[in-house]
């Protein structure tokens, strides 16, 4: 019996195995990269950091604000407390929504 034949056949067969799984990670943006190319960000992926970090700075501001106006205790923490219960009425319909449709959380463009 040959077994060189054999062996070479065992090997291009765990070789062809392990290139097919090479080949099916193989993404898009491998496969641009190769050529010098990328792919163009969307106009979301472009604002959304814009727009969460402008709200993150108004939320900021509020607060300070809230903190440093002269009033007493019991007050400030009578209007911290309905500010967080109208911001929370507010998220509440986006949360929901998004609880509810998971594959909006990880849209491929």
């Amino acid at each position: 019996m040959d077994f060189t034949k054999t062996l070479v056949a065992l090997g291009s067969s765990i070789g062809a195995r392990e290139m097919l799984k090479a080949a099916s990670s193989i993404g898009l943006n491998d496969a641009l990269g190769v050529v010098g190319l990328e792919r163009r960000p969307s106009a979301l992926s472009r604002w959304l950091p814009a727009v969460g970090l402008v709200t993150l700075s108004a939320a900021v501001g509020a607060g300070i604000a809230l903190l440093l106006a002269p009033s007493s205790g019991t007050q400030l923490r009578a209007r911290l407390s309905d500010g967080i219960d109208d911001a929370k009425r507010r998220l509440s319909p986006g949360v929901d929504h998004a609880e509810t449709n998971p594959s909006h959380r990880h849209a491929v463009s």
